[in-house]
Order: C-alpha cells, then sequence, then structure tokens
C-alpha cells in the first residue's frame, strides 16, 4: 500500500500569509506594534545625539540645535514603556557623550568610560522629570528649561562626591555654546551668564515638542484649548526671540571701547603625548624663542606664549643668577648653565621688545611646609629699575583638572589617594592649587597702565572662575582676560587635532561677554585667538586654512570696555532662581504623585 503524498499548494500558502499580514492574531499584532514602539523610541533618542553634536564646533549647525532635542523629547513624554523610555533618555546621553568627549581617551580611557557614563545620568534625570511633569499637565516648554539649565548648573559643580571645590565641574557642551556665532542673540549672557542662552534654546525644543505631543499623545475634547496652549507656547518663544535680539542690538551698537595694550601670542604645535617621545622642553623653549622674533617691531605691549612652554621648572631669574655652575657636580652644573642661558635669552627678548613677556611654567608652591610641591603658574617677565630680567607678577592656576593636575584626598583619605594615584601616568606631576587671583599690571598704548589676568586652561571653562579674576569685590579689577592653555594633550599622533580644540575656543567667547572683556588666547597646537568684549573672534592664528596644529604669530591690538555687566555683579543668580524652581516643580510632582497613592489606598 503507497504512502499518500499531499502536496503544499504555493498559492494558498502565499494567501494564507497575505491573510495573516492584513488581520494578525491579535497577540502578534501586540507583539509587533510593542517592538515597533519601543524601536522608534531608541531611533529618536539616537537621533537627538546625532543633530545635537553637529551643533556644536567645529561643525557649527546652530540652527539643528532648535530641533536637536525634540525627537528625544517626544521619546521621553510619549513612550509606552516608561522604563524602556527612560533607559534610552539615558543612553541617548551616553552617545552623545561618548561622541563628544572621545578625545579623552588618548589621555584616561578609564576616566573617558566613567565620565560619559556618568553624564548620561543628567539625561536620565531630565527624562524622568519632563516625562512626570508632562503626565501631569505641564507643558514642555516650560519645564524642559527649567530641568534643563538647572542640570547644566549642577554639571558646573558637581563631578564626583567630596571633590573639593577646586576641583569639580565639568561646564562643557552646554547648549548655549552651539550659538556662539549668533552675537545678537547672546548678549544676553552679560546678564544671566550662558544659561540665559541655553534656557531659550531648551523652551524652543520644548515649544515644538508641546506642538507636535499634544495632538499625538494627549486625548482631549476641547481643540480650543489645544490650540490655546500651543499659541501660549509659540508667542512666548517670538517674544522672546524678539526681547533676546533687541537686547543683543543694543549692546552691540553701545560705543564703550577704548584703545588697550597691543598683544603679541605666539603659537607653535608641539602635541603632548603619555606613550610617546616629543620634542624636548629645550626644544619647545628654543621654538617659542624663534617664533617670538617675527613680532619684531610690531609695537607689542605685551608678548604670551602658552601654557607650559617654559620647559623647565623653577625659571626666577633672581634664583639660578646667585649659583654658581663649577660649585657643583657637572651633571647638576651643566642644568644650571642650561636655566642661565635661557633665563639671559628671555632677558635679551624682553629688552629688545622694550615690554614685559607672559608664559606659563611650573613654580614651587609658596605655602609654608609644602616646598615639595608645585603649581601650575602664569609668569610675568620684566626688567626690574637695574634692567635685570625679574618675575614681575605670578598667578597659580587655582581650578585644577581632577584626576591628572592633582589626585583629590591627599590630606583627607591618603590610602585613598594612593590608590587613585596608581591610575594617573608618574609623567602627570601633581600640583597645588593657587590661592588667590593673581592680576597683572602693564603700559598700553600712549603709555597708560591696564590690568589683566590670566584663567589657565580649563580655568577658563569655569564663568565663576573668571568673575572671580575680574571682580573684587563691587569693582572691575581688570581690563581684560589672557587665556594660556596647552591643548596639545587632545592632538592625536600630530596627525589629527582633535574638537576639544574648537569647544575650547568657543567657551571663552562666553567669558568676554559675561565679563565685558576682551580676551586673548595663547594656545599650543592652537586654537590661539583674540576676542573683543562682544564676543566677537576678531583673530585668529591661521595657516592656509588651518587654524590647529600650525604654527604662527597674531597680533592683537585690542579695545578694552568700559561696561561693568549686571552678571559681573550677580553671577549666576538666574541659573540658581531655575535650580530653585526646578527644586520647587520636584516637590509638586513628588508630593501630588504621593498624595494620589495616599487616596487610592484608602479607597
Amino acid at each position: 500500500m503507497s504512502k499518500r503524498r499531499h502536496a503544499l499548494n504555493p498559492a494558498k500558502v502565499k494567501a494564507d500569509i497575505a491573510a495573516l499580514d492584513k488581520h494578525p492574531p491579535p497577540e502578534l499584532f501586540r507583539r509587533r506594534l510593542d517592538i515597533r514602539r519601543r524601536l522608534s523610541v531608541a531611533l529618536l533618542c539616537v537621533l537627538t545625539s546625532a543633530l545635537l553634536l553637529v551643533c556644536f564646533a567645529p561643525f557649527d549647525i546652530w540652527y539643528l540645535a532648535y530641533v536637536a532635542l525634540v525627537p528625544w523629547g517626544l521619546a521621553v513624554v510619549g513612550g509606552r514603556k516608561g522604563g524602556w523610555a527612560m533607559l534610552w533618555a539615558w543612553l541617548g546621553g551616553v552617545i552623545f557623550w561618548s561622541a563628544g568627549i572621545y578625545w579623552l581617551t588618548w589621555i584616561t580611557p578609564v576616566g573617558y568610560i566613567l565620565l560619559v557614563f556618568y553624564l548620561g545620568l543628567y539625561w536620565l534625570v531630565a527624562g524622568v522629570l519632563v516625562r512626570r511633569a508632562f503626565r501631569r499637565g505641564w507643558p514642555v516648554w516650560i519645564t524642559l528649561p527649567v530641568v534643563w539649565v538647572a542640570l547644566e548648573y549642577a554639571m558646573a559643580y558637581a563631578l564626583w562626591p567630596m571633590l573639593p571645590a577646586d576641583m569639580s565641574g565639568f561646564p562643557w557642551l552646554s547648549l548655549a555654546e552651539s550659538q556662539y556665532r549668533r552675537l545678537h542673540l547672546i548678549q544676553i549672557a552679560d546678564v544671566a551668564g550662558e544659561y540665559g542662552v541655553s534656557f531659550f534654546v531648551a523652551m524652543v525644543n520644548g515649544a515644538i515638542i508641546d506642538i507636535l505631543a499634544q495632538p499625538l499623545f494627549v486625548r482631549t475634547p476641547h481643540g480650543g484649548r489645544l490650540t490655546r496652549r500651543i499659541g501660549v507656547a509659540a508667542g512666548v518663544c517670538v517674544v522672546s526671540a524678539g526681547a533676546l535680539l533687541g537686547y543683543g542690538t543694543y549692546r552691540l551698537n553701545q560705543d564703550t571701547t577704548r584703545p588697550g595694550p597691543v598683544v603679541g601670542v605666539v603659537q607653535q604645535a608641539f602635541p603632548v603625548s603619555l606613550f610617546e617621545r616629543g620634542a624636548s622642553p629645550q626644544e619647545i623653549f628654543d621654538a617659542h624663542l624663534d617664533g617670538t622674533r617675527s613680532l619684531a617691531g610690531a609695537g607689542c605691549n605685551l608678548v604670551v606664549w602658552p601654557e607650559s612652554m617654559l620647559g623647565l621648572p623653577n625659571m626666577d631669574p633672581a634664583y639660578w643668577s646667585r649659583l654658581n655652575p663649577a660649585a657643583y657636580k657637572p651633571e647638576a652644573g651643566e642644568l644650571i648653565r642650561t636655566y642661565q642661558q635661557n633665563l639671559h635669552s628671555l632677558g635679551r627678548l624682553v629688552s629688545d621688545f622694550d615690554c614685559p613677556l607672559l608664559a606659563g611654567g611650573s613654580m614651587p608652591s609658596d605655602r609654608v611646609g609644602q616646598d615639595d610641591r608645585r603649581c601650575n603658574s602664569a609668569l610675568l617677565f620684566d626688567r626690574d629699575g637695574l634692567g635685570l630680567l625679574r618675575i614681575k607678577g605670578r598667578y597659580d592656576k587655582m581650578h585644577l583638572v581632577p584626576f591628572s593636575e592633582c589626585v583629590p584626598f591627599r590630606e583627607s583619605w591618603p590610602w585613598l589617594h594612593r590608590r587613585i594615584r596608581r591610575f594617573v601616568p608618574d609623567v602627570m606631576p601633581q600640583l597645588e592649587p593657587g590661592r588667590a587671583p593673581g592680576r597683572f599690571t602693564i603700559s598700553g598704548r600712549s603709555d597708560k597702565e591696564f590690568r589683566f589676568a590670566v584663567p589657565i586652561c580649563y580655568e577658563g571653562s569655569f564663568a565663576r572662575v573668571c568673575r572671580r579674576l575680574v571682580m573684587q569685590g563691587r569693582k572691575k579689577r581688570v581690563d581684560m582676560l589672557v587665556n594660556i592653555s596647552n591643548d596639545g594633550w587632545f592632538v592625536y599622533n600630530s596627525s589629527h587635532a582633535s574638537t576639544e580644540l574648537d569647544q575650547h575656543l568657543v567657551q571663552y567667547v562666553f567669558r568676554a561677554i559675561e565679563g565685558r572683556v576682551p580676551v586673548v588666547r595663547a594656545v599650543n597646537t592652537g586654537i590661539s585667538a583674540y576676542i573683543d568684549s562682544t564676543g566677537r573672534i576678531r583673530e585668529v592664528v591661521n595657516y592656509r586654512g588651518r587654524q590647529k596644529m600650525v604654527a604662527g604669530n597674531i597680533l592683537a591690538k585690542t579695545f578694552v570696555d568700559e561696561r561693568v555687566s549686571l552678571y559681573s555683579f550677580v553671577g549666576d543668580v538666574f541659573a540658581q532662581a531655575v535650580c530653585l524652581a526646578a527644586g520647587a516643580g520636584i516637590l509638586v510632582v513628588f508630593l501630588r504623585r504621593r498624595a494620589g497613592k495616599k487616596e487610592g489606598h484608602k479607597a
């Protein structure tokens, strides 16, 4: 007896599959819908990371900043699964920061990973608060800027629990920094700091989220109410934009400047690596001497070299002039001769230019009992009454870079300090923070005296540090800021100068507006520049279209500003008020939720 075969009918199978696709079983339909929703949340958050990245320097697609947070916001407020939406709210931040500060991988891979995951938590907190506020009917155009600016302010102060104030904070890539070329818009920074600009950018994003989210995710039979809410959001943004642009126009049209000193800036290109041997300190010193000579006859009132370009520690002429090389062993004697020759070269340079030289170097701490510790110092060299080279002024960097320039807990928890120190390369000497702002005085055009302060490298990222340098009591004590930096740490194998160099320059645009002071930057590997008191970048070292990893000079004919900004008087009062509003909102949201739960239990 033969077996009976059942032949499949291809046409029937195809028809059955088509029927299932058209009318799937409820369980399969729900599963497919859930997958699509989860995938859309993930893609929206990733899209925000990509859009936000290209808003900042060096890409400078500034207008995308006003919509960059919209995909992330829609995912946060509209995600059906709260846990999944919050996971991707955090991962969106992780992706953004991973790409935004990739240059840290060359210096501290472990620190980079920890920092990226930590900074992503700010996006998670923002997601939780915006989602809960939205579900209680609060407009996103209010909650998003309040939450975002409060978190930006927190990020500028909190980097790691229990870190001292002179090391903590990471104020990097704020929303305001995407608008640094929109001069009319960002003049409000002299009132509210860069947080005022961030608030406006976040508010526009929030308004667009409201316009899209209300009809998509909110069930409301009242069409008039929806139209009214959307109209209010759009109207507030338009009025705010008009007010900011009007204020900016007024500020830019003021005539409040007078000629300041002529500053010559020397930029060289010496990348710094933890793993490869680069140029010697003597080669770096000699290159800066040669680079300075091209400024001869330019009428400089001040010549500036970048941070740490003096190379050898303790460049105090008064100390080395007292030593006799012949009285020491050959190796020590040769080192003394090198110091004396370098200082002699500096003296000739100062004499030939007939102006002081500002340069960065390492100096012994002047604290009692801490002679073995060193400071990252800005030194002003000039001639004394006898024509001898002397250090006319000194400023020690107050805000050190944590876990590189200074491993914390040296006095408080020595055992923890020793364990952390093992992860920091020995080539990174541990430094002592400065105690007080240092200010320098030079003669400028028409023999008028001008005062300036020197934020060193990372210090310029902190508005509060620069404000402390500019102001003393209720008076403006400096006419300009001179930033010296060594961004050679963020150049990879001499071939790739990272985006850190561009991002670092942008921050000084806001420091200029906040204090109404011109800023002159001298930066190893770039970007050296002159920024006027309105935040306009006037001069940049440029060689055949390149600004990074090139050698060159700029001659900054500065103009000092007579204005004293409101921000110089009150500081971050605007950001602090926003933080208070955020705290009050959090209390209201969580207290109402608890009250609702209690009533539910009673019922």
